[in-house]
């Protein structure tokens, strides 16, 4: 009879779960339908000039045909394919090579940056600012630059470079590794007669509301580590507290840092700006919406550098872009001595727990090739290890239920007097050596290892 009790309990405590779960975490129906459709109206947003961002309206094209409208410089690694865009100097191209959308045979490879002009443009600008009126021309998303070569690979480094009227030589250096991580180096030749109070500073723009699985214990939206803090927040957040409309704006949306790095991450892929952990930086968040919404981490450094006449200023910095495998974030982590790279995988809540056992996981995967027998490996080493509070639980519920007979006659002597059938419960646990709580006090603690294991 108790048995069924408990049953009955169990499924009406799991209902009450899920109907809780569906009320405080909706999922979301008409505002994906809406925000496809707003994507569907909008693109290509342009930087006019130095200070203002101007959206502009057109008919949105697929990746191909805005790949094909301007020269480009083409990316070939191992693991990556792709292309800068020589008009603007922009990084929008991006594929994965080793991994696709599906697991059909026809699936396309992951595509992480796109354009400007297709529907949800994601990519990377590379600038020159100044808090000053300058009297010189800086170079804008409208620029044509030149290349060194027509390739960029692990063993191929290329140059874009840019000349002004006044002899004054912009550059960028790319050098890319075999993963996942972009060198890039911006430079000033200032070979005119004028002192140059400009700066270097790197934008991620993200267009659209992106698609995501809007789970609330993965997180999806920004993401950074500044001054040894984590920060994430969604993309909703995002618009909230950091808009160009709100005067009054978090802490996170605009700050001077000593290291760090900062970014957007999806469940699987992440875009991070990497600046010189040895310079002062400016990071910031914002949103804005000019006929579509925007999203921006961006990062400066400098502001107040003075580029004197006949001297030349190099501005370095790394970019990753690729999928967060744990061996290769913990790789840049060890190499660059990069402040909690690692943390670009959401650990969740029990960190404590999801780190080591991912790590385990990964060990065990080594070995047999396949994260299925990896994962029951660990399940049964798990078991094994928690065998002793398995066994503690076990043992104390059939204590229990060998007492369940003299604790029905106990309820049965004493119908009316609740006070003195506790009494006389606790004298029999005492005289047998139950505890009503040991059964479950295992299990408790076994929770938060198996949600985390989950998590992982």
């Amino acid at each position: 009879m108790n048995e069924q009790k408990n049953l009955f309990l169990a499924i009406g405590i799991s209902i009450a779960i899920i109907v809780i779960f569906q009320i405080l975490f909706p999922q979301p129906t008409q505002v994906n339908n809406f925000q496809s459709d707003q994507a569907k109206i909008s693109n290509n947003e342009i930087t006019i000039n130095n200070n203002e961002e101007i959206d502009e309206v057109d008919t949105v094209k697929d990746s191909e045909r805005v790949l094909s409208e301007n020269k480009r410089l083409s990316i070939n690694s191992p693991y990556l394919k792709g292309s800068i865009n020589l008009k603007g100097g922009v990084l929008d191209d991006l594929i994965l090579l080793n991994y696709t959308d599906s697991l059909n045979e026809d699936a396309k490879n992951i595509r992480l940056f796109n354009p400007d002009g297709t529907a949800n443009p994601y990519f990377i600008e590379f600038e020159w600012k100044s808090n000053n009126k300058v009297d010189t021309d800086l170079p804008t998303i409208d620029t044509i630059w030149k290349s060194t070569n027509s390739e960029l690979t692990p063993d191929k480094p290329v140059t874009l470079f840019w000349e002004n009227s006044e002899n004054i030589i912009f550059k960028i250096h790319f050098e890319v590794d075999k993963e996942y991580m972009f060198h890039v180096t911006q430079e000033v030749e200032n070979n005119s007669n004028k002192a140059l109070n400009i700066f270097p500073r790197r934008t991620i723009k993200r267009i659209n509301y992106p698609d995501t699985i809007n789970f609330f214990i993965l997180h999806e939206g920004l993401i950074s580590v500044i001054d040894d803090r984590l920060e994430e927040q969604k993309y909703d957040n995002l618009a909230e507290e950091c808009s160009d409309n709100e005067k009054i704006k978090k802490s996170y949306c605009n700050s001077t840092n000593d290291e760090g790095w900062l970014g957007f991450t999806d469940k699987y892929w992440m875009s991070a700006l990497i600046p010189n952990q040895k310079v002062k930086f400016n990071s910031v968040f914002k949103h804005y919406n000019k006929g579509r919404d925007i999203f921006v981490a961006r990062y400066s450094e400098n502001e107040s550098n003075i580029i004197n006449p006949n001297t030349k200023n190099i501005f370095e910095g790394k970019i990753f872009a690729g999928a967060k495998t744990l061996e290769i974030l913990n790789k840049y982590k060890e190499s660059y001595d990069i402040v909690r790279f690692t943390d670009a995988i959401d650990w969740g809540w029990f960190s404590f727990l999801t780190k080591p056992i991912s790590y385990a996981i990964n060990w065990f995967f080594q070995y047999v090739g396949n994260f299925g027998i990896a994962i029951i490996a660990f399940t049964i080493l798990m078991r094994i290890i928690l065998y002793p509070l398995a066994h503690a639980s076990f043992k104390s519920m059939a204590k229990m239920k060998k007492l369940q007979p003299e604790m029905q006659r106990l309820k049965e002597t004493y119908p009316d007097d609740k006070q003195k059938m506790q009494q006389e419960l606790m004298a029999l646990y005492k005289k047998e050596g139950a505890n009503p709580v040991a059964g479950c006090l295992p299990i408790f603690i076994q929770i938060p290892i198996f949600f985390s294991l989950y998590k992982v």
